[in-house]
């Protein structure tokens, strides 16, 4: 990264082109796609919401051997939110040098303050990308000036390289990066090309594969950030955004790519947003995208085939701004996250029966949104929720299984001016737009982030 501390300044050249093609194989058909810290503030106060329906769920960082086992949800894909262990969170984020900065919850309090970050170096142009393969252990990346990309570790006790310090790993990319861990000590990290090509490596122990600084081809033509997600051990599954905006999908089974290494299989949809997808159990994916029109749309595996069939995606309703947030915090449960137009967050839930408040309708919780939410779940029953505000300060709030806190439009203040958490909501510079209400209607709502 130019200009950032690293231990490797090796550079590799652009990644070489390549186009999305259809392959057949394993019964799916290819198809052709073309911060600096402020003094603390309070946040609006509202009325609770209703308990969600509770369910068992797994840690969401086992070993391989407990996740091969587990009926419970499985490790998310990476973010600048990323929870190692129960009630643990770390947040990275970009202050207004590019830096990295980082702050994070043990448990007790907030480090180092509830509005202070620990500066960490570089000078980074995505939005940071954090993900753990085991209890206490972090692996952080994020593109550099030169659109390399670089890495750090924390290794349970310091930060490798150090502290302010990056790996080089090579590489043209276009956007942020996208890792997984579907076991201890492996990562899979996927990138965009020059060539707006798949791209991927991987580290297995210490080594990366295909090289330190190389990658391996993987095909397409991709319109936005892809998304990948781990139902168990040796297993991948990817979603990107073809030219036709279509959304496609590639996988691995422990032994190959299907439908091939640069195939891709086609869902359907006319798609505006980057996918995003979860997997609450073994064999088990739920992806949720927006459309046309801006509502939000799903398409899920049940083990057997894709729902809808076809082409089709299942609606759920209201006027969405920028990607959705989707999260699992045990079987047979989502939570999916959207930002309105008027910049304000909405909240759905599937509880393994029906879709709340209704399958076509939103829970309004308040604030004004410049960044798409993120959202990561350490428990049962338990949600934290991330997102800047008109302020470009970080805010906080959180589902501990009975109630949202500080309440259900309020919001924690944690400081500093963010320059890249995520998309910026297209409505953000005008939020008094209609936006959604409960009932997947346009409302007004004025609960801004600076109140």
């Amino acid at each position: 990264m130019k200009s950032m501390q690293s231990e490797n300044t090796e550079n590799s050249d652009s990644m070489s082109s390549g186009a999305m093609h259809g392959a057949g194989g394993s019964g799916n058909s290819g198809n052709s796609a073309g911060a600096t810290a402020q003094g603390a503030r309070g946040m609006p106060v509202a009325g609770m919401m209703s308990q969600p329906a509770a369910g068992a769920a797994q840690d969401n960082t086992p070993d391989a051997q407990t996740l091969t086992a587990q009926a419970g949800p499985r490790k998310p894909s990476s973010g600048p939110v990323v929870a190692w262990g129960p009630n643990r969170l770390d947040v990275f984020t970009l202050g207004t040098n590019r830096g990295m900065y980082h702050k994070w919850w043990n448990g007790a309090s907030w480090n180092p303050s509830v509005t202070g970050y620990e500066f960490m170096g570089g000078v980074g142009t995505s939005v940071p990308q954090a993900i753990s393969t085991q209890v206490n252990r972090l692996d952080l990346f994020v593109t550099g000036t030169d659109s390399a990309l670089y890495h750090k570790n924390f290794n349970g006790s310091a930060w490798v390289p150090s502290l302010t310090g990056y790996t080089n790993l090579g590489g043209i990319c276009i956007g942020d990066p996208r890792a997984i861990s579907w076991g201890p000590n492996r990562l899979d990290v996927f990138v965009i090309g020059t060539d707006r090509a798949l791209y991927h490596k991987w580290r297995s122990g210490t080594t990366w594969g295909p090289s330190l600084t190389g990658y391996e081809n993987m095909g397409g033509i991709i319109m936005e950030q892809p998304e990948v997600v781990s139902w168990g051990p040796n297993r991948l599954d990817v979603f990107v955004i073809g030219t036709d905006r279509a959304l496609y999908h590639k996988w691995w089974d422990g032994s190959n790519w299907g439908p091939s290494l640069t195939g891709y299989e086609k869902l359907g949809g006319v798609c505006t947003s980057a996918p995003r997808a979860v997997a609450w159990g073994n064999n088990r994916l739920d992806v949720f995208v927006t459309g046309t029109d801006g509502a939000l749309y799903h398409k899920w595996w049940n083990g057997n085939q894709w729902l809808p069939a076809g082409n089709n995606l299942e609606r759920l309703g209201g006027v969405c701004i920028g990607n959705p947030e989707a999260v699992s915090w045990g079987p047979n449960r989502i939570d999916v996250f959207v930002v309105g137009t008027d910049s304000a967050l909405y909240h759905k839930w599937w509880d393994g029966s029906n879709w709340g408040p209704s399958v076509l309708g939103f829970e309004a919780m308040g604030g004004i949104l410049s960044s798409q939410p993120r959202v990561v779940s350490w428990a049962p029953n338990r949600l934290d929720v991330f997102a800047t505000g008109s302020d470009s300060a970080l805010y906080h709030k959180w589902w501990d299984g009975s109630s949202w806190g500080p309440s259900l439009t309020g919001y924690e203040f944690m400081g500093g001016i963010i320059q890249n958490f995520g998309q910026t909501p297209v409505g953000a510079a005008d939020a008094a737009s209609g936006g959604l209400d409960s009932s997947g209607q346009p409302a007004q709502l004025s609960d801004d982030m600076n109140s």
